[in-house]
């Protein structure tokens, strides 16, 4: 029988490798000295899935109840029902289930006076998993007992696992609003894929992106976990460790998976062109029901990615055109679009110095740069008058504010609604003297302040028609009696006390024309 037992022991290749590498935790409750010490005997040498075993004694419902409180990795407890008390392992158990809300801990009951506690009795009432008479449990019945209840506890723990990540990957997928989200969804499936399969932590996916540059194909890595934690910000695949890049480059010419003797390197064509590379660590072999669970997986995940993506290309398309239509704008004004792509990155900078959420950072960069669509309905005559502007036309220039407003606010789109709330605010002051609404302080939405001081700044560093590009010194004596008059103080103090970052824009985009005209307004 021992013999019987042993080869159950030993998992074959297809089934479930290691799942714990420490210790199965069993604990024994008795208050018979005796017991105990025969129990250690029966299950001296005792393993499961090469696991040894880790015997905790408790001689009293009370002491079991310490030990409970402390461990939350017990496999087994098996419970004497008579001690301090008649009903003292009755009350354990209830005191398990009810008051931990432990369900995972497998509970047998073991009772020298069955008459006191009937069988029937204790197993319709109390939630456990067995109920033997002393007499009954042999050294043979009690490993027998183990081997049971210990895969039972193992397959617990393996759904509490799965239904940990799987909520993981679920509460990820609500966040696929931003581009920062397909890294947390990545992420998340890779934690679940290699709980499920019991693999190394280390694990990356990347992508293929279907455009090429050169003739080659882009790699974009998208989510990392374990040792390749660090490679998870959009590293190419020349950019990953030497071994990683060499099998990817081999999986990508064969187009097809690679299992390694230290690795499975997973590819799945994607609908856009690219692919979807998936690389997994593993220290021991993987059986063939295993195998086809990975690649049934991994193309299962490769069709949400795919969806995904599509989202993403649809926003790409989306900010490209609120910059195409910018520039429109801009060169109707005699700017460059140079001005709307440092003013768009000038606002993502103070947004996020600011301490914004890193989700409205992305969108105020993204809207920012519709901040003077409302210019398109403003006669050329005014727009370009090269003098200054009487009564009546700087009246009608003022307007422009409001016509962002009606052109955008049409639009039920996150993007379209934040780029009309600018339009309208972005000529507001803080003193409360700005147009159109007059409004002062923080009752200028935060979007009209940072864009303000952004617009500004980058204009009064720029060559005009009617003006050359005013000095750092000047700029920044602009930017200080601008100060809690037309700025927000706060808003101003972190763009001086990071000058050389905002300065730093106008050579990561100069202007490409110097035909410019005053703004007007």
């Amino acid at each position: 029988m021992d013999l019987i037992f042993a080869d159950e022991e030993s998992p074959s290749p297809d089934h479930q490798k290691k799942a714990y590498k420490k210790p199965w935790c069993i604990l024994l409750v008795d208050d018979d000295a005796e017991v105990h010490a025969v129990t250690r005997l029966a299950l001296k040498g005792f393993e499961f899935q090469g696991s040894e075993l880790e015997l905790l004694s408790a001689h009293s419902g009370e002491a079991g109840r310490e030990i409970f409180h402390s461990r939350d990795d017990i496999a087994l407890a098996i419970v004497d029902v008579v001690m301090e008390t008649d009903h003292a392992g009755l009350d354990l158990v209830h005191y398990v289930r009810n008051t931990l809300e432990n369900h995972r801990t497998r509970l047998v009951m073991r009772t020298g006076q069955p008459g006191q506690a009937p069988e029937d009795r204790v197993i319709r009432e109390y939630d456990i998993d067995d109920y033997k008479e002393k007499t009954d449990l042999t050294i043979q019945k009690l490993r027998t007992l183990l081997y049971s209840k210990l895969r039972a506890y193992r397959d617990l723990c393996v759904i509490e696992s799965q239904r940990d990540g799987l909520a993981r990957v679920l509460g990820a997928t609500a966040m696929v609003q931003n581009a920062q989200s397909l890294t947390v969804f990545a992420t998340a499936v890779l934690d679940q894929l290699t709980s499920l399969l019991h693999l190394d932590k280390s694990a990356l996916y990347c992508i293929v992106l279907p455009h090429t540059v050169n003739g080659k194909h882009e790699t974009k890595t998208i989510a990392a976990t374990g040792e390749f934690v660090e490679y998870s910000t959009d590293r190419g695949c020349t950019d990953l460790p030497a071994i990683v890049s060499s099998r990817f480059k081999e999986v990508l010419a064969k187009k097809g998976p690679q299992h390694f003797e230290d690795a499975y390197v997973l590819y799945s064509a994607a609908k856009n062109g690219g692919a979807n590379l998936l690389y997994l660590k593993h220290a021991s072999e993987l059986g063939k029901m295993d195998r086809q669970l990975l690649e049934i997986y991994t193309q299962s995940v490769a069709i949400t990615f795919d969806n995904i993506n599509l989202q993403e290309d649809l926003r790409d398309t989306q900010k490209e055109l609120v910059y195409t239509l910018a520039d429109a704008v801009e060169a109707r004004t005699k700017k460059t679009g140079a001005h709307v792509k440092r003013v768009a990155m000038a606002c993502e900078m103070l947004a996020r110095l600011y301490g914004l959420p890193e989700s409205e950072v992305s969108l105020l960069k993204n809207a920012s740069p519709l901040h003077d669509i409302g210019k398109v309905a403003i006669p050329d005559a005014i727009l370009h008058k090269p003098g200054k502007l009487d009564a009546n036309e700087w009246k009608l220039m003022q307007q422009h504010a409001q016509f962002g407003l009606d052109i955008l606010q049409r639009s039920q789109r996150p993007l379209m609604k934040l780029g009309a709330e600018i339009a309208m605010s972005h000529h507001e002051r803080w003193d409360g003297s700005g147009y159109p609404s007059g409004l002062a302080g923080t009752a200028i939405p935060v979007s009209g302040r940072i864009t303000a001081l952004a617009d500004v700044f980058d204009s009064l560093g720029s060559r005009l028609s009617y003006k050359e590009p005013w000095s750092q010194e000047m700029v920044v004596n602009a930017m200080r009696e601008g100060r809690g008059v037309q700025f927000e103080p706060a808003l101003v103090d972190l763009l001086l006390d990071n000058l050389a970052s905002f300065n730093a824009l106008r050579q990561q985009f100069p202007d490409d024309c110097t035909d410019a005209a005053p703004d007007g307004g």
